[in-house]
């Protein structure tokens, strides 16, 4: 009986409830409208203009742009050292110098040897081809002189003789002449035949003064024979006494003859009679023709001995001797340079700027070839190192700017990408990347952890807001926004651009100085009203 009841009562104790709250009557639109108007508070931020970036985010390790070890050339003690570990040096600073005393002697016998051995290739020079060649140009002078002085024998000889003739009898007829007149008495006519033959005598003596200048050089260059100048220093002295003659001729017909006078006349007459003869008698002879001879031979002389000296020339026959003067001065340069560099070799210098890390000997060690004595690293530039997986390697290109930081050090540093490898690693698929840093203050050391920031996009004057503005609708996956206008919440669609950290871009739907709801907009609706909490 007890089973039954229980049932019963559940029943109508719902159906109570049940009749309860379907008497109990609604809230009025009054009641809710009340309920609506009450502002919720939030917090807004005024949207602004600025710049934004997207970034890539790398890791690496700062690395020396220049590390060398500096190994000595030649083999030897120490005995001097110049830097200590830790010492900034200059590139070509010396380090260290090693004994070196054989050095300087070789470097003395070397200069020696090559002094010698120029003036040698000087000495070739000078006594060889510039002594054939003035053989030459003097054989070739003489073949000149030779047949200009043949030319003029030819010219002179035949010609010379004839005109004696000539000139002696033209004298002799006007002696005869002269003389007839002094006797018979001078008439003008005479006396002006008188005064034309002291012209043409005067004339005559002026080219007998020539001839025999012409012929005494002749003879002097061995051209023409004895005779020939002795015949030509005749026949001036004939032409001087027919001047003289005929300017007493003439003085004669101007002052009237005298028996003395006439009797000088007459000897006259015979003398010049001798002279033409004399004159005939030496162009029967023809010496001319042993002068021609004479000078023939002479010429064919000069001739040999200019072809024999040019037989030189054309073979350059102080070319063995110069090359030889040439190839010892040559290997005694060389000499000198090969003793002067083992010399250099003795000290050694740092081959680039930088600081000195290691220092491997101290003084009076000896330093061998195969083994280094210092080792210099350049941190003046130092390298930021990193890996790159492919897929951000075409974010990267050469030049592109970066931003350094490092852990201890507040300030990041400008860094530039000065390396991009052009392969990958097969297993890792990453690319080396180096980053070119300035270090002129040492801050950064070789070995440091990087952090390498790159920005891949910037954007500048865009539209910025907090990333927690941000709604995001659960069915379009759109991103909206609330904003306040007039005091009531508005919701906006907006198109988002690059991110960073807690700033995002709006690319549309958002304009500056507009207020946007940054707290309390997820429960909001569209059109409640709002009150601004802004501390």
């Amino acid at each position: 009986m007890k089973k039954i009841l229980i049932p019963i009562t559940i029943i109508i104790v719902v159906a109570i409830i049940a009749m309860f709250r379907l008497l109990k009557p609604e809230k009025t639109d009054i009641e809710a409208e009340i309920g609506s108007n009450v502002a919720k508070p939030v917090e807004i931020y005024k949207a602004k203009r600025g710049e934004i970036r997207s970034e890539l985010q790398l890791s690496g390790t700062i690395e020396a742009k220049s590390r060398v070890n500096v190994i000595p050339k030649i083999s030897g003690r120490i005995i001097s050292l110049s830097v200590t570990e830790g010492e900034r040096v200059n590139k070509g600073d010396s380090l260290a110098v090693i004994e070196h005393e054989e050095l300087d002697l070789a470097v003395q016998q070397a200069k020696a040897a090559l002094e010698s051995a120029e003036a040698f290739y000087s000495q070739a020079q000078r006594l060889a081809e510039i002594k054939v060649r003035t053989q030459v140009a003097q054989a070739a002078a003489q073949l000149k002189a030779a047949e200009v002085s043949l030319q003029q024998v030819k010219e002179l000889a035949e010609l010379r003789t004839v005109t004696q003739i000539d000139q002696a009898e033209a004298g002799l007829r006007s002696l005869i002449a002269n003389l007839e007149k002094i006797k018979n008495g001078a008439r003008d006519e005479d006396r002006r035949q008188a005064e034309a033959g002291v012209n043409q005598a005067k004339a005559n003596l002026i080219n007998a003064e020539n001839n025999f200048a012409r012929m005494e050089q002749l003879y002097i260059n061995g051209a023409i024979s004895k005779q020939s100048f002795e015949n030509s220093k005749t026949q001036l002295d004939i032409v001087k006494a027919q001047h003289k003659i005929s300017s007493e001729q003439l003085q004669l017909i101007n002052n009237g003859a005298r028996e003395e006078d006439i009797r000088s006349m007459e000897a006259q007459v015979e003398q010049a009679k001798a002279a033409l003869k004399l004159a005939k008698a030496q162009a029967s002879t023809k010496t001319w023709e042993k002068d021609i001879a004479l000078a023939q031979t002479q010429v064919q002389t000069a001739k040999a001995s200019l072809n024999s000296v040019e037989a030189l020339e054309d073979a350059k026959s102080w070319e063995a001797e110069i090359i030889s003067a040439k190839t010892t001065q040559t290997q005694a340069s060389i000499a000198l340079k090969l003793a002067q560099k083992r010399l250099r070799d003795a000290t050694i210098a740092a081959p680039i700027s930088g600081v000195v890390s290691q220092r491997h000997l101290d003084l009076g060690g000896m330093a061998v070839p195969t083994a280094p004595l210092f080792e210099i690293v350049d941190i003046d530039t130092v390298l930021a190192s990193t890996e790159v997986i492919e897929g951000q390697l075409s974010q990267l290109s050469l030049n592109q700017q970066a931003t350094i930081s490092i852990d201890g050090i507040h300030t990041p540093m400008s860094a530039l990408i000065t390396y991009i490898s052009p392969t990958l690693q097969p297993i890792q698929r990453t690319a080396k990347v180096e980053f070119h840093i300035d270090n002129t203050e040492g801050i950064l050391k070789p070995g440091m952890f990087a952090k390498v920031t790159v920005p891949v996009k910037v954007h500048k004057d865009t539209i910025l807001v907090p990333r927690t503005s941000l709604i995001e609708d659960a069915l379009t996956k759109m991103q909206n926004i609330f904003v306040v206008e007039s005091g009531v919440s508005r919701r906006r669609p907006v198109e988002v651009g690059l991110s960073r950290g807690g700033e995002v871009e709006i690319l549309n739907g958002l304009n500056e100085g507009e207020s946007v709801i940054v707290a309390g907009q997820h429960s909001l609706k569209v059109g409640e009203n709002v009150t601004v909490v802004n501390p």
